[in-house]
């Protein structure tokens, strides 16, 4: 393949753009309890006692932030993607018109603020969004902003210790944790690994959180009978904490 030299690079944006344009909207049904768990399940048990307004940072189109809308006085969803928000605000408004009131969605961009006011939310939220952001460290510094103080942020990233993920480097693979293959086109097209751009332990997202005013209180997995293996968190693909916003005197 030649490259063109006056082709530019793809933006975030375009690249999560680009790998959800033909996206399918089906509803969340949540299974907190259940044996076998998703991310969304996990993040749902670790926050059952939450209450009040939510934000959920990297929405995709909606799904999670519909299947919440009962829960808290009013959800907000935020994603890069204008494809995907322009999704969430039609079946929003065509199918789920009860909570036009209470919910709502906003395209941002992934360099910029937030544009939310300070300590406006009790509860946050980023499921499988924090590998994909261009600065980590801005973006939490953002959650913790619009986080109240003593306010919860639940997160869920993929796990680069999962057992599975060591016996592959061990075998002179690198981990996949977003992509559903290692078909270098299909990277190409969606971005190296599905877009990720960094990886996770347990004890780095437990340092990074401390670093940017959260307290880790609760740790959970998900994934196939996760429920049986969260003991551990190298026996689960995806890891989950609920962390609690720390009161500082600046903040």
């Amino acid at each position: 393949m030649t490259p063109d030299p006056s082709r530019a690079a793809p933006s975030l944006r375009e690249l999560a753009n680009r790998r959800y344009q033909d996206e399918a909207w089906g509803p969340i049904a949540l299974r907190p309890g259940a044996v076998s768990t998703t991310r969304h399940d996990d993040i749902a048990r670790l926050m059952t006692d939450q209450r009040g307004r939510a934000l959920d940072f990297g929405c995709g189109a909606g799904q999670f932030v519909i299947a919440l809308a009962d829960r808290f006085d009013a959800v907000v969803g935020v994603d890069i993607s204008d494809v995907r928000i322009r999704l969430a605000d039609s079946v929003l408004t065509q199918r789920y018109s009860q909570y036009r009131d209470r919910v709502t969605f906003l395209c941002i961009d992934p360099a910029a603020p937030l544009p939310l006011p300070d300590r406006s939310f009790d509860v946050v939220i980023a499921s499988a969004v924090l590998e994909a952001v261009p600065d980590v460290f801005f973006t939490l510094d953002e959650l913790a902003r619009v986080c109240r103080p003593g306010g919860s942020l639940l997160v869920s990233v993929a796990n680069v210790c999962y057992i599975k993920h060591v016996l592959e480097m061990l075998a002179g693979q690198i981990p996949v944790t977003w992509s559903a293959t290692r078909d270098m086109g299909q990277w190409r097209a969606h971005g190296w690994d599905g877009g990720c751009l960094r990886y996770f332990s347990q004890r780095a997202l437990r340092d990074l959180l401390r670093h940017t005013g959260f307290e880790p209180e609760q740790w959970s997995g998900s994934g196939s009978f996760a429920k049986l293996r969260r003991w551990h968190p190298n026996l689960c693909g995806a890891l989950t904490v609920r962390a609690r916003r720390v009161a500082r005197e600046s903040s």
